[in-house]
């Protein structure tokens, strides 16, 4: 990944980070499982995309799998603790949240051109849309 791909993926992951968990003050825990695991399907689905030759499926399955494992790391320690259990719906947010995530990501990783002219000391960044 080019130097400035970075600082693209940074930023995108950055706006995802800034936006979705708004959601997750709506005092719903459900919610809040969906937008922290949507954060990191964005950011597993970028790391894939930008370091593998994978194919879009495989992105955002790696993307959805690495996203839900934070996830399941918290309700499996709810899971150990006495006075708490694993929660089933809370892992289906986990999934679906690093699936929104990961498609969110991957479709605009697909649609980004970067171009940077070192001589003028600019960088240019586009997202590309067919209509």
């Amino acid at each position: 990944m080019t130097h400035g791909m970075k600082y693209c993926v940074a930023g995108f992951i950055l706006a995802i980070s800034l936006i979705l968990p708004v959601v997750s003050f709506a005092g719903d825990d459900e919610a809040a499982h969906f937008g922290l695991s949507a954060i990191f399907g964005a950011a597993a689905e970028s790391f894939v995309h930008y370091n593998t030759q994978s194919g879009t499926a495989a992105r955002i399955m790696y993307g959805t799998l690495l996203g839900s494992l934070p996830g399941l790391a918290k309700e499996l320690h709810d899971g150990s603790q006495e006075d708490n259990h694993f929660s089933g719906s809370d892992m289906a947010a986990n999934v679906a949240g690093a699936l929104v995530g990961s498609v969110i990501a991957n479709l605009v990783n697909d649609r980004i051109q970067v171009s940077i002219n070192p001589e003028q000391k600019k960088v240019s960044l586009a997202l590309l849309y067919k209509f």
